[in-house]
């Protein structure tokens, strides 16, 4: 976006919107990051994080389910429990705690399933059309208001800037009236830009499917942070109980979902292809 490309799957391509950095801007800023990444994978080889966290529920006590840990033999083993349990004086929650990994894996695997059902693609496709669309119609609302809102304060400047007008706190309004205009003015290119992207990317079921068959190809290969970051972009909702996981999915903003899965498919293949 800053340099007036867009992304689909792996590759870039010319947009709509204006760049607004130079290009040889943006080239030092990827050398410096390049130079960079050895520090964040170390850091992301080392914190531990659990993906479910803030997603999965107690489904018999209709509560959060929180991460904790436990060491043996120098190892380090993740659980979840059920947070209203824990405040119990007799314990009463059938789940109680469950290991971290078998539910992580079992969320995966439903994950990959949607991808071989196809129904279920088409239904989380055309959910995500309409969604989309939606939001749509808010960000051109949106920008309207903020182009309305713009130029009532551009006609306020104007209005003080007059050789007539001998307001007493007339530099002061001017002030602020001009850092209420830079304010809208960034407001208005971020909402033009989204608005752009969603013109420019049209989503195919088979981006749906591709999406959600990633998921197991990879969760192994992926550190920590980019595991919590993947179940975010995917699930709204894990719902635990003895009988099963009723799990929710998140639809809303499918084209940022599927590129993000795109760029870390890339990622992990090019740490594959590195060992």
């Amino acid at each position: 976006m800053y340099i007036g490309e867009i992304v689909h799957k792996t590759e870039s391509y010319p947009g709509e919107q204006e760049a607004i950095i130079e290009r040889e801007t943006w080239d030092k800023v990827q050398t410096i990051l390049a130079d960079n990444k050895p520090i964040k994978v170390a850091l992301s080889r080392t914190k531990i994080i659990a993906p479910l966290k803030g997603v999965i529920r107690c489904g018999h006590c209709d509560c959060s389910m929180g991460p904790t840990y436990a060491r043996k033999n120098d190892r380090q083993y993740t659980y979840y429990i059920c947070e209203k349990d824990t405040k119990r004086t007799v314990s009463s929650c059938p789940l109680k705690r469950v290991p971290a990994g078998d539910i992580e894996q079992a969320v995966v695997e439903q994950l990959s399933a949607v991808s071989r059902t196809p129904t279920l693609v088409a239904k989380t496709y055309f959910a995500a059309r309409e969604i989309e669309s939606t939001e749509k119609q808010r960000l051109i609302k949106q920008k309207v208001q903020i182009e309305e809102e713009l130029a009532q304060t551009r006609r306020q400047a104007l209005d003080l800037m007059k050789p007539q007008n001998d307001h007493p706190k007339k530099d002061a309004m001017l002030a602020t009236i001009n850092r209420q205009a830079v304010d809208l003015s960034r407001q208005l290119t971020h909402v033009d830009l989204r608005c752009k992207a969603y013109q420019s990317v049209n989503i195919t079921e088979q981006d749906v499917s591709e999406a959600f068959s990633n998921v197991e190809t990879f969760w192994q290969d992926l550190f920590p942070v980019e595991r919590n970051r993947l179940i975010r972009l995917l699930v709204e909702k894990v719902e635990l109980r003895e009988t099963g996981i009723d799990m929710e999915l998140r639809t809303n903003g499918l084209t940022t979902l599927i590129a993000d899965l795109a760029g870390l498919a890339c990622e992990v293949n090019q740490r594959r292809a590195n060992q």
